[in-house]
C-alpha cells in the first residue's frame, strides 16, 4: 500500500513537472505575465485573462495604468498577455 502510494505521487511529479509544460508557460509572455503579477496584484485580485474581451482589457488599463505607476512599455506587454487567447 505505501509503495503505490510513494509511486502515484512520483507519477504526479513527473507529470505535473513537464518540462515542455512549464517552459511553454513561462517563455510565452514572460515579461506581460510577471508584469501583470507585480503590478497588479499589489491591489486587486488577479483576474483571468478571459473574464474580459481583449477590448475590453484596453479599457480596463487606460484607468489602471496611472494608479499602477505603468510605463506605456510594461502597458503593451500586460496587453499582450492579456489578450492573448
Amino acid at each position: 500500500m505505501r509503495l503505490s502510494v510513494v509511486s502515484l505521487l512520483l507519477v504526479f511529479l513527473i507529470v505535473g513537472c513537464n518540462k515542455n509544460s512549464i517552459q511553454k508557460e513561462d517563455t510565452q509572455f514572460p515579461i506581460g505575465k510577471k508584469l501583470y503579477i507585480s503590478k497588479c496584484a499589489g491591489c486587486h485580485r488577479l483576474y483571468l485573462r478571459n473574464e474580459y474581451q481583449p477590448d475590453q482589457w484596453d479599457t480596463i488599463m487606460v484607468s489602471m495604468t496611472k494608479k499602477a505607476k505603468i510605463s506605456l512599455e510594461e502597458e503593451k506587454e500586460i496587453l499582450s498577455f492579456l489578450k492573448e487567447r
